[in-house]
């Protein structure tokens, strides 16, 4: 992708050429500015998203249904007491 002259004319217009590759230069600013750029663009691109969503069908607390997990399901209670064999083994 070609830059256009003019619009590197105007990033030039009134910088230092020797200082366009130093710290905070143009060359630090551009990378700032492109990073920022991209970032809200993907932060806009996100949330548009989830607008998008929730805006399809808001959940209610009536969406949410709460039932047993398998384990519980499964699950028959404990006696009171359990009743273990005990084996008397010869030692």
């Amino acid at each position: 992708m070609a830059i256009d002259k003019e619009l590197l004319d105007r990033l030039l217009e009134g910088r230092d050429r020797a200082d366009l590759f130093a710290k905070d230069g143009l060359l630090d600013d551009l990378k700032k500015a492109l990073s920022e750029r991209i970032l809200d663009a993907e932060l806009d691109e996100h949330l548009d998203g989830e607008r998008d969503h929730t805006l399809a069908r808001p959940q209610t607390i009536s969406d949410i249904t709460i039932r047993p997990s398998p384990l519980e399901e499964d699950c028959s209670p404990l006696p009171a007491e359990p009743s273990l064999p005990i084996c008397h083994g010869k030692s």
